[in-house]
């Protein structure tokens, strides 16, 4: 191993001296690079965050397994059940308790513009924690009167600024379905495909708001069950116990169902990967072209070393080395970028966006793919190169 070591130490770094040797052009590819993987990691970034947006209010239930209607297949479109059939829940060992989560749209008046827009509203019951908002389990006795609820404060700004009128005064009246109701806190969840804003009632509320719903049905039941209980063991005790209009799922499954659903029925996968395609067919062209220029300018040289007994093996190697090197240096900016964009518009859009190491690693192959591909391209003319045509 020394002696290998030692003998690559001794080589002529013929690939670097290449990619150094014109800064000016060195600059160009790896600003090329830099910029196909901001495009790259802007799509599936916001890709990524758009669909892991789906599963928030999902992972914010305070339960491991959770009830709903076979013909389940996303928030938006629940399907209702008897509310009966989750007490039967109660008769199976190890469960602690249950709770009921309704859920339905609703007609937001923005106060200041008289504007309409739809929002989410959750009714629950509040004998037991059903949704894990740090808001609600601090004070859950905040949703007692009727006609109090809490506002998703990061809905978009078309829906007034509920949080500026509340650190102005206790509550902020509004109309929801031509009813008036008052905002008397927040929390935190964001937009979904299903909504752009979110409300939060006591059960009460929620029957006040839609007093045509049968207050018998629900759309979602909360199974909660006591410590060291398997979920998945109550899951496979509770599930014969239903009829086959009722499914018993974990909170996971539940999740993973309702973003397969926005997968298969969204365009977003589609649009976002055109976009990745897009930044890597940008960064195929600029490598392309500029390791093409090397080669073409560097014809004489590399005939030099064709006569001189080097194989068509190594001088192609050279090329593809240059595309290498260029697709670590060119790398290093764009994830810094990256990063960068992902905390700005986590901050605009309210999207949970981050960086992470399997996005990068993804990245970097599909950036060295890029470059090795564009320098294999561009080393054509070496393999038909002869040393007597250009001397």
């Amino acid at each position: 191993m020394k002696k290998f070591i030692s003998k690559l130490l001794k080589k002529t770094p013929v690939a670097w001296l290449q990619v150094s040797n014109n800064p000016v052009k060195m600059s160009i590819a790896v600003a090329g690079i830099g910029f196909s993987n901001l495009l790259i990691f802007f799509q599936l970034g916001l890709m990524d965050s758009i669909y892991n947006s789906q599963r928030k209010p999902i992972e914010k239930l305070a339960a491991e397994l959770t009830m709903v209607s076979s013909g389940y297949s996303n928030l938006g479109s629940l399907q209702e059940f008897e509310r009966s059939r989750l007490y039967q829940a109660l008769g199976v060992e190890g469960v602690a308790g249950v709770s009921a989560l309704r859920i339905n749209r609703g007609s937001w008046i923005t106060p200041t513009t008289r504007q309409k827009f739809d929002i989410f509203i959750y009714g629950i019951g509040l004998d037991k924690q059903s949704l894990a908002f740090p808001e609600l389990m601090a004070d859950m006795d905040q949703l007692k009167p009727l006609g109090n609820a809490l506002f998703d404060r990061n809905a978009k700004k078309q829906y007034g600024d509920v949080l500026g009128t509340l650190k102005a005064n206790r509550f902020m009246p509004v109309e929801v379905n031509d009813k008036t109701i008052k905002i008397v806190n927040t929390f935190s969840l964001g937009a979904t495909f299903s909504a752009d804003a979110n409300l939060v009632t006591s059960d009460a509320t929620f029957q006040y708001l839609f007093p045509k719903q049968d207050p018998r049905k629900i759309q979602l039941g909360l199974i909660h069950l006591k410590p060291g209980a398997s979920p998945l063991s109550i899951q496979k005790a509770l599930q014969p116990l239903m009829p086959k209009n009722i499914k018993v799922l974990t909170r996971d499954e539940l999740a993973d169902l309702e973003l397969a659903y926005w997968k298969k029925n969204s365009s977003v996968g589609f649009i976002f990967s055109l976009g990745v395609l897009v930044g890597f067919l940008v960064g195929s062209i600029i490598v392309y072209q500029i390791l093409f220029g090397d080669v073409m300018n560097s014809l004489p040289q590399y005939a030099t070393l064709k006569a001189m007994g080097y194989t068509n093996t190594y001088v192609i190697s050279v090329v593809i080395q240059q595309s290498a090197i260029l697709a670590f240096i060119g790398f290093v900016p764009g994830i810094i970028l990256s990063t960068g964009l992902y905390a700005l518009l986590a901050g605009v859009t309210k999207l949970t966006i981050f960086m992470t190491s399997t996005r990068a690693i993804q990245v970097l192959a599909l950036t060295f793919i890029m470059c090795v591909g564009s320098g294999a391209l561009a080393t054509r003319k070496l393999v038909e190169l002869d040393p007597a045509d250009v001397f």
